[in-house]
């Protein structure tokens, strides 16, 4: 445990920096650190790789980043972080998977070359429920006993998915990774544990450091992404009413009582009246 920072300064949120700052080859030890608190080995980034999903556009709608990495025992893997949100969110998530190694293949098309791929994804809406983080893997099972099976070391190819959910931590800092979900969810560095090249994040991602012009953009993003997410919240809250509305008056016709009606459309008696 290291003393806690003085000073709480504010960076700029972890979706900007993923479109910009991070994608900098000097600022590569900052998702270094992260990803080598996620995955509890050293991981180091070799290379940023270009893709559709990596070009610079006023109308990119995913904040991801796709990386080419080393692991600590020199083995090869294809990281994605991203920090986006869309209908269809895990159909999305397998479909970059599947491109990505699809994508690595072309050089040779020789099975030996196939590399892991690691999926990282930092989400601000519930996806999984009771946790902040979560791991999926290939799981293989002993169909005729209780062995534990596991492929062999060099042949541990299968793609891994890690999701975040920093609306949903605590704020109880207690490990390296927690530090960074913090981060996350504070766009501040707690400094209550000593996660990997987190004091790098502090320097690199400071708003207050940021040229004057640099900032009134990173502003304006910040205020178009909650007009955004005001508009989804919107229309969300709008196909929901619209639903207890067709389900009240469904019921209606039924013949059902209103409070039966109120419990399950979560309508109030007058919304009722106005429709029956």
């Amino acid at each position: 445990m290291t003393e806690k920072m003085s000073e709480e300064r504010p960076l700029v949120s972890f979706d900007w920096a993923l479109k910009s700052i991070l994608r900098q080859k000097d600022n590569f030890d900052i998702l270094e650190g992260f990803l080598t608190d996620l995955l509890g080995y050293s991981i180091t980034i070799e290379d940023l790789l270009e893709s559709e999903s990596n070009k610079d556009s006023e109308r990119d709608k995913f904040n991801r980043v796709d990386l080419k990495a080393k692991d600590d025992k020199g083995k090869e893997i294809i990281i994605e972080v991203q920090y986006n949100s869309e209908i269809d969110y895990l159909k999305r998530i397998y479909f970059g998977t599947s491109k990505s190694l699809i994508d690595s293949m072309r050089e040779s098309y020789r099975y030996g070359q196939v590399k892991k791929i690691i999926s990282v994804n930092i989400v601000y809406w519930q996806l999984f429920e009771g946790t902040y983080a979560v791991k999926g893997a290939m799981r293989f099972e002993d169909l005729v006993g209780t062995n534990c099976v596991c492929p062999p070391k060099d042949e541990d190819v299968f793609a891994e998915y890690y999701f975040i959910q920093p609306k949903w931590f605590d704020d109880d800092v207690k490990t390296a990774l927690d530090e960074w979900v913090y981060m996350f969810k504070h766009s501040r560095v707690k400094g209550e544990v000593e996660a990997t090249n987190i004091a790098r994040v502090q320097e690199k991602l400071d708003r207050l450091q940021m040229p004057e012009r640099e900032r009134r953009v990173y502003e304006e993003y910040r205020m178009n992404m909650a007009i955004n997410e005001n508009v989804m919240l919107s229309q969300r809250e709008e196909g929901r009413l619209e639903m207890a509305i067709t389900m009240a008056k469904k019921m209606l016709a039924r013949g059902e009582p209103i409070e039966k009606i109120i419990e399950f459309t979560e309508l109030t008696a007058d919304d009722i009246d106005d429709i029956s």
